[in-house]
This record gives structure tokens, sequence and C-alpha cells, in this order.
């Protein structure tokens, strides 16, 4: 469990989620479309200031004249040539610092040092490392962030009637799922026991509530563990926050989803110590 204070969250219904686009991966915009209407611009502006230049002339206009409508010219005509040389450099930055990212991002992915022996996934200090750096990337460019842990329910039944081995192999298949049900911009880990956690770039309440619901939804259907003839599905308590609407810093926004997933794990014990329930279905709150 994550060391962190409680508090009550409130409810929110999960929704649809509006497709995200990564800033650095997009393309810098092109300046040298521009070049064309630059040109034409230039040589409009030629015609004009020669029809004009003539008209001056005739009336008797001073050198000012002249001189002004010369510098107008030549300040498109180098703008119509600058512009495009100017796109190629951005563009040429840009792709270096694309490169150096997608190299940093390999060379994290294949590191064995940031994942979990059991799971795969990546580790608590990879976890809370990665959510520093996401966070100043969403305060920089202000674009959400949420995070989601969860917390398996019922574990200890597994390694009380099939041993420790068995519930291990349950831990290794719901990291496998985990990663099913999240999208390759995510970031899930173990941060320790059977507690779990994702980082969600750039989305926002809705959209983790999708990606809450599919783990969740997803766990209902699927064992975990099977042996001679007997499959077990495990439960999970969820809770979700994110930036900015639960807080501004890595602490405040693990004690807002620990919280609320502790408030879940309560309700459901609370439940099921009631005479005559059933269990209840994994819930989510944020």
């Amino acid at each position: 469990m994550l060391d962190t204070e409680r508090e009550a969250p409130a409810e929110v219904t999960a929704s649809p989620t509006a497709e995200r686009a990564d800033p650095n991966s997009a393309p810098a915009r092109d300046l040298a479309r521009m070049r064309w209407p630059l040109w034409a611009g230039g040589a409009i502006v030629a015609i004009i200031g020669a029809a004009t230049l003539s008209a001056a002339h005739a009336a008797g206009v001073g050198w000012q004249f002249h001189a002004l409508n010369g510098f107008i010219l030549v300040a498109i005509i180098l703008m119509a040539y600058a512009l495009p040389a100017i796109s190629r450099r951005t563009q040429v930055q840009h792709d270096r610092r694309q490169r150096a990212q997608l190299l940093v991002d390999s060379l994290e992915l294949q590191d064995p040092a940031m994942r979990d022996y059991l799971t795969q996934l990546f580790n608590r200090d990879y976890f809370f490392e990665r959510l520093g750096r996401e966070l100043n990337r969403a305060r920089s460019l202000q674009t959400p962030l949420a995070i989601l842990v969860l917390d398996v329910d019922q574990l200890e039944a597994i390694n009380a009637a099939y041993g420790h081995r068995a519930g291990d192999i349950a831990l290794a298949k719901l990291g496998k799922l985990i990663v099913k049900c999240t999208r390759t911009s995510d970031i899930p880990a173990r941060l320790g026991g059977d507690e779990f956690g994702v980082i969600m770039p750039e989305t926002d309440r809705r959209g983790a509530f999708v990606v809450a619901t599919r783990i969740r939804r997803t766990l209902e259907v699927t064992p975990v563990y099977e042996q001679h003839g007997h499959s077990h599905k495990l439960t999970v308590s969820l809770g979700v926050s994110g930036f900015p609407w639960d807080g501004e810093s890595v602490a405040e926004l693990v004690q807002k989803a620990d919280g609320c997933m502790y408030v879940v794990k309560a309700a459901r014990h609370a439940h099921s110590d009631t005479p005559g329930s059933t269990p209840s279905a994994p819930s989510l709150t944020a």
C-alpha cells in the first residue's frame, strides 16, 4: 500500500475519452508552403509598385516615396526565401529531439533495473520518477495527466488454497492484463506486493475512467489462475486522480488516488461482512 493520507472521493461516471495527440511526435509546421503565396504577393506588390512609381514620377513625387516602395518589395522577397529556411531548421531540430527521446525511451524499456522481476512491469522507483517527469511536462504544455492505482482484494485466498507460487502466477497474469487494457502511451507499474499503478499522460478524467473500467471488466471475465479444472478470478479496488483537477504535485495525485482506492476497499469489506450479502463487483472512484 502507498503510505499516504486518505481522502474521501466523489463518484464520477465513466465516458469515452477523446483522441489524444502527442505534441512531441507531431511534425513541425512546414513553412515552405508559404513560399509561393509570398512570391505571388511579392510579384503583385512589384506590379503595383511599378505602376505607383510611374504615377509618382509623373506627379513629381520625391525620392522618399520610391525608397519606401523599394524597401517593402525587398522585404517581401527576403521573407519568401527566409521562411522556408527557418522551417527546415525547425524540422531538423524537431527530428533530432524526437530521435533522442526515442533513444531514451528505448533504453528505459530495456533496462532491467526499471522492471519488476515478477510481472515485468515497471517498478515502484521508476513509476515515481516517471510520474515526476510527466507531471512537469503536463504543467509546461498545459495538458492533463491522470494516474490509476489498484489493489488486489482476495489474493490471500489463492495463496491459502494453492500456495504462494500460485499467487505469483496470478500477479504475473494480472500484470499482462493491465498491459493489454492500457495504451502504448501509458506507463503501468507494480508498486509493491499486490498494488499496481498506471500513469496516463495527456489523459483527462473521463479518459482515465475508460482505462480503469476496461481493466475492471476484463478481470470480471478472465481467470488469473487455473488448476485441476478450477479457475480463479481477481477483483480489485481502483482509485483515479489527475492533474490539474486533483492537485499539482506527485504527492497530491498519489494521495488522492490511493485514498480513493482505500475507500472502495473499505466499502467492499463492509459489504462482504454483512450477513446474507454477496461480493460486489470491482468498482472505482476519483
